[in-house]
Parts: C-alpha cells; sequence; structure tokens
C-alpha cells in the first residue's frame, strides 16, 4: 500500500513539473509574439522588484524580547518585517490607482 502512495505522489509531482513548464512556455511564447505588451510586463516586473528590494532594505532585523522564546532569528525578523512592508505598499498603491481611476472620471464628465 505504501509503494503505491509514493507512487501516487511521484506522478503528481510529474504532473505538476510539466503544467508549469506549460504554462511558462506559453507566456514566454506570447511575450515573444508581442513585443509592446511585453515591454509592460517587463516595467511591472521590474517595479515589483523596486519595492520588494526596498521593503527589504526599510525593514527592521531587531528581534523583541517577547519573540525570542519562539527562536526568531533576525533573518527571520527582516524578510517578515519586508513581506509587511510590501503588502502595505501594494496595498496603497491598489487603492491610490483605484481612487485616482473613479475620480478622473468623475471630473472628466
Amino acid at each position: 500500500m505504501e509503494g503505491l502512495i509514493n507512487i501516487g505522489i511521484i506522478l503528481t509531482y510529474i504532473m505538476i513539473g510539466f503544467a508549469a513548464l506549460t504554462a511558462v512556455s506559453f507566456g514566454v511564447k506570447k511575450i515573444l509574439s508581442n513585443t509592446k505588451n511585453a515591454k509592460k510586463t517587463l516595467y511591472t516586473i521590474l517595479g515589483l522588484v523596486v519595492v520588494c528590494v526596498a521593503s527589504y532594505v526599510f525593514a527592521s532585523d531587531e528581534v523583541l524580547q517577547s519573540y525570542e522564546k519562539y527562536k526568531i532569528s533576525a533573518t527571520e525578523s527582516k524578510n517578515v518585517g519586508m513581506g509587511l512592508i510590501m503588502f502595505y505598499t501594494l496595498a496603497a498603491l491598489a487603492v491610490g490607482a483605484i481612487l485616482y481611476s473613479e475620480l478622473s472620471k468623475a471630473f472628466s464628465k
């Protein structure tokens, strides 16, 4: 019975790998067929990388005494801080974009 489960898990990993490879290859094919949209996509990815790097730079690696009992390292603390700062930044940008879009529609009429 255990051997059957292992075969099922291996087959699942193979199918996930094939699906991921197919998804990436179709994306690359689409980017190469339309270079104008590819530039926009690359600018968006570059913007996300910039936000990620800025969030990492601004994140603190301080571990509070109340968290020492959980054995949190400075690196883990910095990564969590980076994730929180990145989330708040992207959420604020999304809300700002929605407000800008709606207000520009309202005032242009």
